[in-house]
């Protein structure tokens, strides 16, 4: 048994993810984030992943225990730039 739904909306909201930027149109306005640091990021620590597969020859457990470190190091800054995004843009929009 199917039962068909209107979908119920007091406002829409529409997105547009590119490499270094968010741009959203929310309720007739455009917002853009930046990602560029967020992009940095990422880009800063796969070098150093490509320096440490070529040193994985030489020196496999060096090689592992480095990776291990620059992982979570990546994780975690990229995980508290989202975190530091998310939450000035949640106090600007929380009404009074």
């Amino acid at each position: 048994m199917k039962k068909k739904v209107e979908p119920k909306a007091d406002g829409w909201s529409s997105f547009d993810v590119n490499l270094t930027n968010v741009t959203a149109f929310i309720d007739g306005r455009v917002e853009r984030y930046d990602l560029k640091e967020l992009y940095h990021i990422h880009r800063v620590y796969e070098v150093k992943r490509q320096r440490m597969r070529k040193l994985s020859k030489l020196k496999p457990k060096t090689s592992k225990r480095l990776m291990r470190k620059y992982s979570s190091r990546e994780r975690n800054r990229a995980g508290d730039f989202m975190h530091k995004l998310t939450t000035s843009k949640a106090q600007c929009s929380k009404p009074l």
